[in-house]
């Protein structure tokens, strides 16, 4: 077990990486922000820092999704979600990346699964969506729409309609890097 002190030097250097990763994603330098990354995700692994090593998963899934790594993006995704932090947001937004990557590799089913998982977790959290962050009835509004068409999508694969026939554009919510166009 460690102390106080010990365990906030680690956060703070945990942070210190991550805070360096994020600059670089915001000058669009994508591989030190992975290197930066990598290093405050298993510094907050190897201090046993869950709610930050969760948040590192779900940033870190993030860029590997934007750059088509869905697979490395998937297993930091389920890492994070093992953690079981408590935040609604930070879990919110781990199972709108998973519903993300379902989409993106075509699995309708699983992606539908994810969906829901965050609507009830945004809805368990916030039943009358009051007091919610603006930012996150936002994304529970398009998450909504979108659970919407997936209804439809696994309705028409159930009922035996050939998954080649089906074609989805769906592109996920634009990086915090990338300004809205």
């Amino acid at each position: 077990m460690m102390d106080h002190e010990t365990r906030e030097r680690a956060r703070e250097q945990t942070l210190l990486w991550a805070t360096q990763a994020y600059r670089a994603c915001a000058r669009r330098h994508f591989i030190p922000a992975f290197h930066y990354l990598q290093r405050a995700l298993d510094h907050a692994r190897a201090h046993g820092l869950t709610r930050l090593q969760a948040q590192l998963c779900r940033d870190a899934a993030h860029i590997h999704l934007h750059h088509g790594a869905t697979g490395k993006a998937r297993r930091l995704l389920l890492e994070g979600l093992s953690l079981e932090v408590e935040d609604v947001t930070l879990r919110f937004g781990l199972l709108s990346n998973l519903a993300s990557v379902e989409l993106l590799e075509r699995n309708y089913h699983q992606g539908l699964i994810a969906v829901e998982a965050a609507l009830a977790a945004f809805l368990q959290a916030y039943p009358e969506l009051e007091g919610a962050p603006f930012a996150l009835v936002s994304s529970y509004t398009a998450l909504h729409k979108l659970r919407r068409s997936l209804r439809q999508v696994v309705a028409l694969l159930d009922s035996g309609i050939d998954p080649d026939r089906i074609h989805i554009t769906y592109r996920p919510a634009a990086p915090p890097w990338n300004p809205p166009s």
